[in-house]
């Protein structure tokens, strides 16, 4: 997925992608450590705005996550909408072999093109991969599972009775009756 320079024509260019999942190789390897996965296209809305050699660009990302619920283990699907700005600047270094460096400008949250394309893949993939939630709920108020008989307390009520885990302070409850 790459842009040219020359088709940013006045200085404006807008363009809308429709991706498959598995365009995108590095999230289907973070999907599988979250036990996320996309279902569906994903679709990009891209605006780019030429400033000189700089190009800002921004748009948004829209697609379907199937998780798991962190509590209560639910499937459950939610609606990604993610806003998206990047920033790209020409490339100028000629060696990257030398090992100590000043900070470089991809560094600095910019990202770096080559021979007047911007190449859109790696950085759209990391808004994907960031896109995902470490812990998804189902929904804000998730009780969970009971963790003495396993019981799904979203659905029914259990009778297990609830044993302190480890109270160093019920002493103290003691001498309050």
């Amino acid at each position: 997925m790459q842009v040219e320079l020359k088709h940013i024509k006045g200085g404006l260019l807008e363009q809308e992608y429709t991706c498959d999942p598995a365009d995108f190789p590095d999230l289907a390897v973070a999907t599988t450590k979250s036990s996320a996965t996309y279902r569906g296209p994903v679709e990009i809305r891209l605006r780019f705005r030429q400033a000189a050699r700089m190009v800002e660009v921004e748009g948004d990302l829209r697609a379907t996550l199937v998780m798991a619920c962190g509590r209560c283990l639910a499937v459950f699907e939610r609606e990604l909408s993610e806003q998206i700005v990047m920033t790209f600047v020409p490339d100028d270094r000629e060696d990257d072999t030398v090992a100590e460096r000043e900070l470089e400008r991809h560094e600095l949250g910019m990202i770096p093109y080559r021979d007047d394309c911007l190449e859109l893949l790696a950085p759209l993939q990391e808004q994907l991969v960031m896109a995902v939630p470490i812990r998804a709920l189902c929904t804000e108020d998730c009780r969970g599972l009971c963790p003495l008989c396993g019981a799904d307390k979203n659905l029914s009520s259990c009778d297990c009775d609830r044993i302190p885990f480890n109270s160093k302070f019920g002493v103290l409850a003691k001498l309050k009756k």
